[in-house]
């Protein structure tokens, strides 16, 4: 008996310990076709800032902790070190990029030894190190690591901060590290950009109606644009570490100038007293966050994030009591602010180390800003359509105290009736440019940008449309989808900007090519869809067929060469089966992958 349970604690611990302290290895293995690894162990130990050890003596060290290597650590000034080692098990050489997410942190040094020799290589990063001065000229700390056949490196990070200790170090290839780099700039460019726009919207009307609030969403907007940009290193290769801690004070800024935003739209000095001198007593708070700021950075800004973390939660008890006292314009303000408050109490968790790290909780408080921004805004244009009833219920009161008023008054309503016409001259100004602000967004929002075909949303509702006046009246239609042939390839020889270029070609001759009652749209990448109502399939199929031989025969000069370009297409026309347009798209989708699996450059059919 005693034979069988020894031998089954040995089999336990075979099947526990030793996989257990296998799996936990901290270890990467390189393989062929895996662009990044984004999920691994780490050995971590942490030290007080008065424990100022160098390299050869935590190589002594033993590492006791393991973490992943998306790490959460909450506001620390004590420094981190993290270990792992990396195994290339090719016969290739391989060059790879270690990034680090975040820039937040004031240093961040890698230490990479060489197993074979135990030579080490220093490389320095984080905020106290300039752009211009690494290793990789991006704001993230990123280093260049290259590993021979077969090789081992063990790498070390020194980690320290003043701010938040939070992030994830990634492995990646450099050609996707370079296409990852490029996707989040653009990310940033349309962020920034769409805010922008819509500052200088209302700074136009503010220069027109020079109201305050204007003056307060503008600010809050413009400071809230600085600290996302700062925050994300848009600005770090264009600023050093002191005027980055310096730019930390937009912070307390920010809040109150929403805090005057706020009194503002819901006219807390006129309908709730008590809440609006509550209000200026967070004032107060950023005011004093502000002064300890500029005396002490790290401490100053953790009494922001405990003193500040009250506020949203009371501007939303704002809100709800506006709300229930029926001002309408809160129920707007509501929405807006309850969106950002999410946004903003995940990134304080996430700072906190309540939270795991993520991309998505890092860029939560601009993910909820965007939104809040705009809600803002169109809250914003709401009080001008509210101060224009006003301004036409105060109209025919006047007009109604005209007939009652005896001749002694006529100079008097005289006076007070042209200044009523002189109002309703620049009201009908305001209403005219929003008129023409109405329609251009109109235009842009049914409108594809690059090539000025109808954009997705757009082309759907009016298939929608067109589908149930033909299921009225029993008459054809039919739909093409057009898809450019080996569009990747263009993008990958000659680059995006060529790629674009394709693509605007290809919409102007799908233009040439069809009639004005066709509906021509973009719906995809390379994508492309067209609407033909009345058309039966033989003429649709004619269209179709002219379209894609102009098309093949058409020139394009690409980087200096001369470039042919072909397109499949899928058609399908209207049958009583149909009860929605999406069936109709799908038969015109599998058409088309029919013409793509029969060798391109032709049009299919169901």
């Amino acid at each position: 008996m005693k034979k069988y349970i020894y031998s089954y604690l040995f089999i336990f611990l075979i099947l526990t310990i030793i996989p257990t302290t296998l799996t936990a290895s901290s270890k990467i293995t390189l393989e062929n076709n895996v662009p990044a690894y984004n999920d691994f162990k780490m050995q971590y130990m942490e030290l007080s800032p008065e424990q100022l050890l160098k390299i050869n003596d935590v190589l002594n060290l033993s590492f006791s902790q393991e973490i992943s290597n998306a790490i959460s650590l909450g506001y620390n000034t004590n420094e981190f070190w993290f270990h792992f080692s990396v195994h290339n098990d090719t016969d290739e050489t391989k060059d790879m990029v270690l990034e680090f997410t975040e820039i937040i942190h004031k240093k961040l040094d890698l230490y990479v030894k060489y197993v074979k020799t135990d030579h080490i290589i220093h490389m320095k990063s984080g905020l106290t190190i300039p752009v211009s001065q690494r290793d990789i000229k991006e704001s993230n700390p990123v280093f260049s690591l290259k590993f021979l056949p077969n090789e081992t490196k063990e790498l070390y990070v020194n980690l320290a901060s003043i701010y938040g200790v939070f992030g994830a170090f990634n492995l990646k290839t450099q050609e996707q590290f370079k296409n990852d780099m490029q996707l989040t700039k653009y990310i940033y460019v349309a962020y920034l950009s769409a805010i922008i726009v819509i500052l200088l919207y209302n700074l136009i009307i503010f220069f027109y109606l020079h109201e305050k609030i204007y003056l307060y969403y503008i600010g809050y907007v413009s400071v809230f644009i600085l600290w996302a940009a700062n925050y994300k290193g848009v600005l770090l290769p264009y600023t050093d570490m002191q005027i980055y801690d310096l730019l930390q004070m937009t912070i307390p800024i920010f809040f109150t100038l929403l805090i005057f935003f706020s009194q503002s739209i819901l006219e807390t000095k006129r309908h709730f007293k008590v809440l609006h001198r509550i209000l200026n007593g967070f004032i107060v708070v950023c005011v004093v966050s502000l002064i300890w700021m500029s005396i002490s950075m790290h401490s100053g800004f953790h009494f922001l994030n405990i003193a500040a973390a009250p506020l949203l939660p009371f501007l939303l008890i704002v809100a709800f009591w506006a709300v229930y006292n029926n001002l309408r314009i809160a129920k707007i303000y509501l929405i807006a602010l309850s969106i950002y408050i999410v946004g903003m109490i995940l990134l304080s968790l996430l700072a906190l180390g309540i939270l795991p790290y993520s991309i998505a909780l890092s860029h939560a408080a601009m993910i909820g800003s965007i939104f809040e921004i705009i809600m803002f805004s169109l809250l914003l244009a709401y009080r001008i359509n509210t101060i224009r009833q006003e301004s036409l219920q105060s109209q025919d009161q006047l007009l109604k105290q005209q007939q009652t008023e005896s001749t002694r008054l006529f100079h008097t309503v005289a006076e007070k009736t042209k200044a009523l016409n002189y109002a309703n001259k620049k009201l009908e100004a305001e209403l005219v440019r929003k008129d023409s602000l109405e329609k251009h967004l109109q235009y842009l929002a049914s409108t594809d940008t690059m090539t000025g075909l109808l954009n997705r949303r757009a082309f759907f509702d009016i298939c929608d449309e067109e589908m149930i006046d033909a299921s009225s009246n029993g008459t054809k239609l039919t739909c093409l989808i057009v898809d450019i042939d080996f569009f990747k390839k263009i993008n990958d020889t000659y680059g995006h900007d060529m790629g674009d270029k394709v693509i605007k070609i290809v919409a102007t001759l799908m233009i040439e090519n069809t009639r004005t009652i066709d509906f021509v749209g973009r719906i995809g990448g390379e994508e492309f869809a067209i609407l033909m109502p009345k058309t039966d399939k033989e003429d649709a199929f004619q269209i179709a067929d002219r379209l894609r031989e102009n098309i093949a025969k058409h020139e394009i000069l690409l980087n200096n060469d001369t470039v042919h370009i072909t397109v499949s297409i899928g058609l399908s026309y209207l049958n009583s089966e149909d009860k929605n347009i999406h069936t109709l798209l799908k038969r015109a989708d599998t058409a088309l992958y029919d013409a793509k699996d029969s060798g391109r450059n032709q049009v299919c059919s169901i």
